[in-house]
């Protein structure tokens, strides 16, 4: 592929990860055309039909996220360091993109799902052998939190303030997950919500009540 095309392919990539992003589904061509700044007919010559486009846009996020996550395993000062930038670097890189078409394709991409498996299983031990994580941290523990930071909250905010949202919800994450292994704390009995306090809801709940009343 030239040069030329292969820089409008990943033009196009990217403009169909913040669509999807932020409309939560597959987006018309004429709009992924006008976002990534080509014609119409380039769209169609790297994607003939949906599907192709789907799986590439999959490829294109996961492939990214590996990349980074393994660059960090090799250069960080720690594996627990190495899992940070990992989660970051793969909410920047659309990740989230992969949860929400994933019903929309069958078993896309197992190569990367198995070089995925190694990178984030290799974290984990590392991590534990640092004495980082818990001893009962799995590779789940961070598989499943970067996907859930990674989806669109859906709730009216800007895509900036949605990315920086996610972000700090790694960091309170990782910072909760990590103190765990230094100092277990005692497991909060959950609430029923029966008779709850107004004060203990969040601010936003609070002010939404206050307006009802």
């Amino acid at each position: 592929m030239r040069a030329d095309a292969r820089r409008n392919r990943e033009r196009l990539l990217d403009a169909a990860i913040q669509l999807i992003l932020e409309g939560g589904r597959e987006p018309t061509r004429d709009a992924l055309a006008a976002h990534a700044g080509v014609g119409i007919g380039t769209v169609y010559r790297h994607f003939p039909d949906p599907p192709s486009l789907l799986h590439a846009v999959v490829r294109f996020a996961l492939e990214r996220s590996i990349e980074a996550g393994e660059d960090a395993l090799a250069t960080s000062p720690s594996a627990f360091d190495a899992i940070r930038k990992y989660m970051h670097a793969a909410v920047d890189h659309g990740i989230g993109v992969v949860n929400l078409l994933y019903p929309r394709l069958e078993r896309p991409h197992p190569d990367l799902r198995t070089r995925a498996e190694a990178l984030i299983r290799t974290m984990i031990e590392r991590g534990k052998h640092e004495g980082r994580l818990p001893p009962d941290a799995s590779p789940g523990d961070i598989v499943f939190a970067t996907i859930r930071f990674g989806r669109p909250l859906a709730v009216g905010l800007s895509a900036a303030d949605e990315r920086a949202l996610a972000h700090r919800h790694i960091d309170l994450y990782l910072d909760g997950l990590g103190g765990r292994s230094r100092a277990p704390a005692p497991r909060a009995k959950r609430s029923t919500g029966v008779g709850r306090a107004k004060s203990s809801r969040v601010p936003a709940a609070n002010a939404i009540e206050d307006q009802e009343t």
